[in-house]
């Protein structure tokens, strides 16, 4: 059975020590285009290969100078976004689908690239800034950023530098989106379990499709979430839920299309099957948001009981 524990949405996959390699689970993500420019710039930082960080002394901006208040928050607030990029290419970087690193890495970066004004004013131009001042910050733009329980710096207000908060800014709208996916998907688990405990396998076939649609269209928030969940002791992705659902759905619409009721064994075996496969899609969206503690709460608490129940559903006739 599932359960939401934190230990299950905190597990992380070993990275592999040696070169990537077809048979590691690590994939090597391109280089692309860092600033916004058009000027091809990657650097490591930009790659995933070395998280970026700040200290007081490598910083010569004056919001960070001595005796100005809350300087401490405001650095702070630049590592956390730095954090957040690298920790989210190195989980994107593990993803072993193709399509799916992708379109993660293309919602990251475009994050990233989130900014307006003078001055170093994206991520992906502050990894130039770095890169150019031997890891030393000196530029002085700086905003104001709203934190908040469901936000992904918490606390109140902090003034950081104007490309961190940008960024984070850009993340905190990304994870707005995928909230809004959850909360449907809550919705769905929901009415899986009221039409399973009322044998309506036809809502049950409507309900599951409508889960398999809406988590492709979370797959490009999907940062934080491991490659891999187990599912009675073996490895499973995102997208093998997903194909999984889809499976017992076509398996299921078919015997229905050629005459069979659709309570015929065969039918039902494949839409339990598909069934079966909707929680460790919540596992997944569970450890998308682990970062996020305010959200996770809110999560659990949505989706944890109807969960339960479809988990305790048995898988055959």
């Amino acid at each position: 059975m599932w359960r939401w524990t934190n230990r299950c949405w905190l597990t992380k996959q070993p990275s592999p020590v040696s070169s990537p390699s077809p048979v590691t689970r690590r994939h090597t993500i391109s280089r692309g285009l860092c600033s916004k420019g058009g000027a091809k710039m990657s650097n490591d930082y930009w790659d995933g290969v070395r998280q970026a960080s700040l200290t007081r002394e490598q910083i010569t901006a004056s919001w960070a100078a001595p005796g100005v208040a809350y300087s401490g928050r405001s650095i702070e607030l630049a590592n956390r976004a730095f954090e957040i990029y690298y920790q989210a290419n190195r989980r994107i970087s593990d993803c072993t689908s193709a399509d799916h690193r992708a379109r993660m890495l293309a919602s990251l970066r475009d994050a990233a690239r989130s900014g307006w004004g003078t001055g170093v004013d994206d991520l992906a131009e502050a990894f130039e800034h770095l890169e150019q001042n031997g890891g030393r910050w000196t530029d002085n733009g700086t905003q104001n950023y709203y934190g908040g329980s469901q936000k992904v710096f918490q606390g109140a207000l902090t003034t950081g530098p104007v490309s961190c908060v940008n960024f984070l800014n850009a993340v905190d709208s990304k994870m707005s989106e995928l909230k809004d996916i959850l909360e449907r998907y809550r919705g769905q688990v929901q009415r899986l379990s009221d039409a399973q405990g009322r044998d309506d396998w036809r809502t049950v076939g409507t309900v599951l499709s409508e889960i398999k649609d809406w988590g492709e269209r979370a797959k490009p928030f999907l940062w934080w979430a491991p490659s891999v969940q187990r599912r009675l002791g073996t490895a499973v992705t995102f997208a093998d839920a997903l194909s999984n659902i889809h499976t017992g759905l076509t398996t299921y619409r078919s015997a229905v299309g050629a005459g069979f009721d659709n309570r015929a064994a065969a039918a039902l075996v494949a839409l339990r099957t598909a069934v079966g496969w909707v929680p460790v899609l919540g596992s997944f969206y569970g450890a998308a948001i682990d970062m996020i503690p305010g959200l996770l709460i809110w999560f659990r608490g949505l989706v944890d009981d109807h969960l339960r129940r479809i988990d305790a559903e048995p898988r055959a006739p």
